[in-house]
């Protein structure tokens, strides 16, 4: 029976390995780039500050989390399998403080072992221990864990509070750790309530800040608390702790079958870790339930205790059966944005290399899961610099100042980069590829669509004219619903406010339009495209479209 204990954490440790190793091909998110590019530059004593500090940061500074991530940057660089690691390493640290915790509690051996399977393997928390940027919620775990071991195990008061700061300067999730203490000592505990006030005092000090900083705010971390967001919210984490819609509110009826106070108090854990999420609508993320899972494994542990293990074993077997066919599929979901993810970094790190001076940048889309902020991340951290400026291809620079487009595609997984030197003269052919000069569009396009660009009904273009050319071409495509709800369309062509010829279309599919050229100067000349009558389409799209163009210039 002495070997038991060990056993069972051997063939724990060996099922968290299988189940995770994946997690080893991965590669950061949006979140974690942006922060290794400020963290990078940031000295020391910002740490400490950090933590002393009485503040809320607006910010979502988190010295505890952030220090830890910048040790690991300094030490590991960019080599992502040491993040994993000391992330997974963590969560096996939370789950030797709940082995202990359910101990203090005194579940018996077989109930411990069934609370800690079900926060060992919840495919909800699967992003918590698969991606860095979820080491927030993983370190603050840790502390409040710990602080909640501490606390029931009688220990001095203070020992408990200082581990409660260290959880709050980690994620500010572990803000209502004091009322779930609270919650311990009337249910369990000695009534012990007056060593209780200042962990009240110092969660009422950052809560009054946040709701003043944040409340009312757009914005994912802005505070808003109506009936419908309060709704959404909650009803998105019960959708997600039993793995079906709504199912999550059928936890409450344990406590009418199991009179327990210990599922009283678990049950309590869980909606108060997770409540400050109810009011922050806009970040609703399944990972955020990692830490409230851990009381739940203490109502799992207490309902085994009342109708023996042997019960609760073969329900809690099928579930996590069921919990890994859910985990393949988001398994697969989250490696492939890893790869897209390293794909865009790495192709941003080789042009880094090529033209460190570049500064200005056109982003013509990125992965979805990268987020802006990871964009912005990925060349600040590579060209080692703050002082640059990304801007949506749509929003094009004036000037001549040196610049890149950097064009995604998200069917190859390929990242298309085309640098502008300063005084490169403008090309006189642009194609609506990835790499056209976005810069020589000047106003009037709206985004790449496959392999042509719609304009609005007047836009204009800067090119060069070669002495040769002998004529202007455009290749356009002409879509049927084009023809059916229009009828014909007439495209005005112009060089420089003066009318080069018009062509009335009136069939679909790809076409090219040529009109021949009197010799001219070389130089720089600004073409006109005046579509009539503007397109509307019928299927909702709110635009006001020109024409399809797929390429023009000079031959």
């Amino acid at each position: 029976m002495r070997f038991r204990t060990p056993a069972v954490w051997l063939i724990l440790l060996w099922l968290l390995w299988v189940v995770n190793k994946g997690a080893y091909k991965g590669y950061f998110a949006g979140d974690d780039l942006d922060s290794f590019a400020w963290m990078r530059w940031a000295p020391a004593e910002t740490f400490v500050t950090g933590f002393l500090s009485p503040a809320f940061y607006a910010t979502n500074f988190r010295p505890v989390t952030h220090a830890l991530l910048a040790g690991l940057y300094q030490w590991a660089g960019l080599e992502f399998r040491w993040y994993v690691l000391v992330t997974q390493v963590l969560h096996v640290l939370n789950l030797g403080l709940l082995w202990a915790l359910l101990g203090r509690l005194g579940f018996a051996w077989a109930s411990r072992v069934c609370g800690l399977c079900l926060f060992a393997f919840h495919v909800a928390c699967l992003e918590a221990y698969w991606k860095p940027m979820f080491v927030y919620d993983v370190l603050c775990a840790t502390f409040c864990l710990a602080s909640l071991w501490a606390w029931v195990a009688g220990r001095p008061w203070w020992q408990p509070l200082l581990l409660f700061w260290c959880a709050y300067k980690s994620k500010e999730l572990a803000i209502g750790l004091p009322v779930v203490l609270l919650a311990y000592e009337h249910w369990l505990g000695q009534r012990r309530y007056r060593q209780l006030a200042p962990f009240f005092a110092v969660s009422f000090l950052f809560g009054i800040q946040a709701v003043l900083a944040q409340g009312g705010r757009e914005g994912d971390y802005g505070l808003r608390l109506t009936p419908a967001s309060f709704w959404r919210a909650v009803d998105f984490y019960a959708s997600k702790i039993l793995l079906l819609p709504h199912a999550g509110f059928a936890l409450l009826a344990i406590q009418f079958f199991c009179r327990d106070k210990r599922v009283n108090w678990g049950l309590a854990c869980f909606v108060l870790f997770l409540a400050p999420m109810f009011i922050v609508p806009n970040r609703t993320l399944p990972a955020y339930l990692y830490l409230p899972l851990a009381g739940l494994a203490v109502s799992l542990a207490a309902a085994a205790e009342r109708f023996s293990w042997r019960w609760v074993a073969p329900p809690l077997a099928v579930w996590l059966v069921v919990n890994y066919l859910h985990l393949r599929p988001v398994r697969s979901e989250l490696l492939f944005a890893a790869d897209e993810h390293r794909a865009y970094f790495t192709a941003v790190r080789d042009l880094a290399r090529e033209q460190p001076g570049l500064r200005t940048f056109l982003i013509d889309g990125y992965p979805p899961s990268l987020h802006w902020w990871g964009v912005t991340g990925s060349l600040r951290l590579a060209f080692a610099t703050n002082e640059l400026v990304a801007i949506p291809a749509e929003e094009r620079p004036a000037g001549d100042a040196p610049l890149a487009l950097l064009s995604w595609d998200r069917s190859t997984q390929r990242l298309y980069a085309l640098a502008r030197v300063s005084g490169q003269p403008d090309a006189s052919w642009i194609e609506m590829s990835r790499l056209a000069p976005l810069w020589q569009l000047e106003s009037g396009w709206y985004g790449r669509d496959g392999a042509f660009r719609w304009t609005y009904p007047v836009a204009t273009a800067r090119l060069h004219r070669p002495a040769d050319a002998a004529a202007f071409e455009m290749n356009l495509n002409i879509g049927p619903d084009y023809i059916r709800e229009i009828g014909t369309v007439t495209l005005e062509t112009r060089l420089n406010g003066v009318t080069l010829g018009r062509h009335t279309f009136t069939r679909q599919g790809w076409q090219t339009v040529r009109y021949p050229l009197a010799p001219g100067a070389a130089g720089t000349v600004k073409v006109e495209f005046v579509v009539t009558p503007p397109f509307r389409p019928s299927n909702g799209d709110p635009r006001r479209l020109g024409i399809p163009m797929g390429a023009f210039g000079f031959r």
